[in-house]
């Protein structure tokens, strides 16, 4: 694909979303991504958002993940987090010693590789000659029948019987894992985010990425990407930040389809007309207020982060904690501002094929994610502004 920008990846995501929108419901009952969804990602170079240049990718600003996961987000939650889970691996596969990149980037799908992955370790790796023996088993593994890789955080040790000296992202092409089916959940059914199993598989030296034991290898690091995407962004706010976009596209699809429902009259039995039901309308004023500042927020810190990192000026743990505060925050305040609508939207929201209720469990799901964890976000917050040592993972 010859190169091509932010704002025309978007536009591309924005013309797949009508056709997504069709298969939300498939989608769900699939619990997994339609295969014609994946392929559409395919065709449309939403998955070389952060893949080098050199691989045929586009090495992209990082508010694309979160442009392109709104865009899809307004017409089903679980195919905009795929897509922002997929491009946010691939944004960490692009950070890998270049063997791995090669192998990922260079061979079978190409700069299109469909990279799962799951960060909390689940598993062991021992030492052996020229890599790692692993096993373990990993849940929530976000797209893992549509994948051709998978990374895993693992701990690391020399011997099978030895505490770990570490922890690492273990590079697994798809013939090394299998897939457990344990996804029967209440939202996000449809991102396939089954169990990984692993049995014993070599895993060679430059297919990982080491880290302290504690620390999550997206966290600690300043990202390696290549490309137009400057180094120097801190991982863990990529990671955390990256997710946004899903919520905030979320968020936006349920006020749309509330909106319809205020034109079209929300409450049959009530005797009032739709300009005199004030209740209904003050909930979506709200709600469309809080998306508003969830979408400044982000950008407000995606602008500060890129300037900065182009700069060669390195994010402060102040700035860093923020970042993880405002992840949470907008993730919460989405979940906030479905919510509200819901419970106006009449008694035909709750059918299946309405898609304010799925708006409504997949938000729901999210804010249930570690990156949306405010108690854990607003602790490390505010322990970096009074001066007091990280113990966040994630800022």
């Amino acid at each position: 694909m010859p190169e091509v920008s932010r704002p025309e990846l978007v536009e591309r995501a924005r013309k797949l979303a009508p056709q997504i929108a069709e298969r939300a419901l498939e989608c769900e009952r699939l619990r997994r991504l339609p295969d014609e969804t994946i392929a559409d990602f395919r065709s449309a170079g939403l998955l070389r958002a952060f893949v080098p240049p050199e691989y045929g990718g586009f090495g992209l600003e990082v508010a694309t993940v979160i442009d392109t996961a709104r865009e899809i987000g307004r017409a089903c939650g679980n195919s905009a987090w795929c897509l922002a889970i997929c491009t946010l691996h691939n944004h960490i596969v692009s950070g890998f010693p270049d063997a791995a990149i090669e192998h990922v980037f260079g061979s079978g799908p190409g700069p299109d590789s469909v990279v799962c992955g799951v960060f909390m370790p689940g598993g062991r790796g021992v030492r052996c000659d020229g890599g790692y023996r692993l096993s373990g088993a990993w849940d929530f593994a976000s797209t893992c029948d549509h994948a051709d890789f998978t990374v895993l955080s693992a701990f690391l040790c020399d011997a099978p019987d030895a505490d770990p000296k570490g922890m690492g992202s273990l590079l697994l092409p798809r013939a090394d894992f299998e897939i457990e089916d344990n996804w029967h959940v209440s939202g996000l059914c449809g991102t396939g985010s089954k169990r990984i199993l692993v049995d014993d598989v070599f895993v060679r030296e430059d297919h990982v990425l080491h880290t302290e034991i504690g620390f999550a290898v997206v966290g600690d690091r300043e990202t390696t990407a290549r490309g137009r995407l400057s180094a120097g962004l801190p991982g863990s706010s990529i990671a955390t930040l990256g997710l946004t976009g899903v919520s905030i596209g979320i968020a936006l699809g349920a006020l749309e389809h509330f909106r319809e429902r205020l034109v079209g009259k929300v409450r049959v039995a009530t005797p009032k007309a739709v300009h005199e039901q004030v209740g209904a309308q003050l909930r979506y004023a709200e709600s469309a207020a809080e998306v508003d500042a969830a979408e400044l927020v982000v950008q407000r810190d995606l602008a500060e982060m890129t300037a900065d990192a182009q700069a060669g000026r390195k994010a402060t743990i102040e700035q860093r904690a923020r970042y993880r505060r405002d992840a949470a925050w907008i993730v919460q305040t989405c979940t906030r501002a479905v919510a509200r609508i819901q419970p106006a939207a009449g008694g035909h929201a709750i059918f299946l094929d309405n898609p304010i209720q799925r708006a409504l469990r997949d938000s729901q799901a999210m804010a249930a994610h570690v990156v949306a964890d405010w108690e854990g976000a607003g602790e490390a917050f505010a322990r970096a502004q009074i001066g007091l040592p990280k113990t966040d993972p994630l800022v």
